[in-house]
């Protein structure tokens, strides 16, 4: 298995002049204009004038006087209940079934971007998507995507933010520009531009959601809340979310791992995943929980201190490719015979005795070709899914005789054989602006 652990955290603290660039928050009617509690964009600030409609967009546009019926750019308005009444756990699923141009693919068995997905927008990667939190921007992930996470395969290679991080009912809305913005936002935003505004309205508000796939498994299990301060003085808003999600397995047996419980049936209990099929094919169980603080301070009648933060830490596990430990033969669907031979590492035994010192037939480094010697087979009798891709046995780590190409490891450490296959991904940024009105 692949063990993963991702925390995000965003910080950022400003004084921002001008009153009049605070959204009022929870109602998308009156926020459309800045999808957060704070000046939502770098370089323009919305009017509030009373004779204007409330509706002002200012996402992809420096003027202030643009609607969201005449507006120059193609975007969505997202209310924050389109968000939360979506029957998903993750921004990412959820946001995938309300905007047709996004897309992010459920991808397994693909190291750690079966844990940070890169969505695409447009059919461009995710490092093309610019993310805003109340105008600023995102944390991108520390991941460098290893696998094609979007429909166009674009997204090998991609860094992209991890907004699966964010939960869904700390949002008040979501501005989604589906177009490219280059010229105003930077190379980031080649694709478009979400704009996630953050709550700041007075209550309390609890949601819970429980459920599971018709085939009974993917148990998932989720609990939000929201609570919320405002007054003369400000505001404060905090978000929490938990989310516990189990395994799903759509695949089939692999031949080698039939074939190997059907020959060797007292060591088919050591299969992978038994009796789920050796190689699973389908969501990674994971849990987790989110966390989103938006605050505000009144200093002056023009002016205002404020803060929003997000942290969140997930924790789940991956299968992996099954690595036959024996070879053997299976019929394909047109009837040819096919080999499924075992794993490479399967088939090399390894002398652990040590050169004497000063052999001249026995140079040092090398190992006596005697009785005393390894097989993967003594640790993984049925085969292996993620340990079994690199050389792990008992040793002193010396290397494999003269050619020197492997390095044996202890077995407390084999487990580190995929450590290239964990993700962590920790973002922290501290942003001050001021803004005169």
């Amino acid at each position: 298995m692949i063990r993963h652990m991702t925390s995000t955290v965003a910080l950022a603290v400003a004084l921002l002049s001008g009153s009049a660039a605070f959204a009022s928050g929870r109602d998308p009617t009156q926020d459309a204009a800045v999808a957060s509690a704070q000046d939502t964009t770098p370089q323009a600030v919305a009017s509030a004038e009373t004779d204007l409609p409330s509706d002002i967009l200012v996402l992809g546009t420096r003027r202030t006087d643009r609607t969201l019926a005449n507006s120059p750019s193609p975007v969505d308005i997202i209310s924050s209940a389109d968000l939360t009444s979506q029957p998903a756990a993750n921004m990412i699923d959820a946001l995938k079934n309300i905007v047709p141009s996004f897309y992010a693919g459920q991808n397994s068995i693909s190291d750690a971007s079966t844990f940070v997905r890169s969505p695409s927008l447009r059919g461009l990667s995710g490092d093309q998507v610019l993310v805003m939190l109340n105008g600023k921007r995102y944390n991108r992930s520390a991941l460098v995507q290893v696998y094609g996470g979007s429909d166009t395969g674009l997204g090998r290679g991609a860094q992209d933010p991890d907004i699966s991080a964010i939960p869904s009912l700390a949002i008040g809305n979501l501005q989604v520009l589906r177009e490219g913005a280059t010229a105003q936002y930077g190379s980031d935003a080649i694709a478009g531009v979400l704009n996630y505004g953050l709550r700041e309205d007075q209550g309390i508000e609890l949601v819970g959601r429980a459920g599971q796939y018709y085939a009974g498994d993917g148990e998932s299990y989720q609990i939000s809340g929201n609570d919320g301060l405002k007054g003369d003085w400000g505001f404060i808003n905090a978000t929490g979310e938990y989310v516990d999600e189990g395994q799903t397995s759509r695949g089939r047996q692999r031949p080698s791992a039939a074939n190997f419980a059907q020959n060797f049936p007292a060591l088919a209990s050591q299969l992978p995943n038994h009796p789920l099929p050796a190689q699973i094919w389908g969501n990674s169980p994971s849990h987790g929980f989110k966390s989103v603080l938006n605050a505000a301070l009144n200093v002056t009648p023009d002016s205002k201190l404020y803060f929003f933060g997000n942290y969140a830490q997930s924790k789940g596990n991956q299968s992996f490719n099954y690595r036959p430990s024996v070879s053997s033969t299976a019929v394909d669907t047109n009837g040819v015979v096919r080999n499924q031979g075992a794993n490479g590492a399967f088939n090399n035994t390894f002398f652990l005795t040590p050169c004497p010192t000063g052999n001249a037939t026995c140079p040092s480094g090398g190992f006596v070709q005697d009785g005393n010697t390894f097989r993967y087979s003594q640790l993984y009798p049925a085969g292996g899914g993620d340990a079994a891709a690199v050389p792990a046995c008992p040793s002193n780590g010396a290397t494999t005789g003269m050619a020197a190409e492997r390095v044996l490891l202890h077995p407390q450490t084999r487990r580190l054989s995929r450590i290239i296959g964990k993700a962590i991904g920790r973002g922290i940024s501290m942003i001050g602006r001021v803004a005169a009105s």
